[in-house]
């Protein structure tokens, strides 16, 4: 299950992070790998909760993060697109 879905991170200075290797240091948050989970996710304050952010820590959350997440993941989704759940190459 856990390859199917998207890893994020948070780290300081850069914010909310999309952790494509599922390595990064840290708490991490998952989600779906459709673009409608991220919205969701971020209307609902899960990335708040998930990465146990603090007040200071939640500036990030803004319009501007949430549209360079969306190309991130946009781009991370369609270069896994010849990928299986197993993350081999489909033949």
């Amino acid at each position: 299950m856990k390859p199917s879905l998207i890893r994020f991170t948070f780290t300081l200075g850069k914010g909310i992070q999309l952790d494509r290797w599922q390595i990064l240091p840290g708490r991490g948050a998952y989600i779906c790998r459709d673009i409608v989970c991220l919205e969701k996710a971020w209307k609902r304050k899960a990335f708040v909760r998930a990465l146990k952010l603090s007040p200071s820590q939640q500036r990030y959350l803004d319009a501007e993060n949430l549209y360079r997440l969306k190309k991130e993941m946009e781009a991370f989704i369609a270069g896994n697109k010849g990928r299986s759940k197993e993350g081999d190459l489909d033949e």
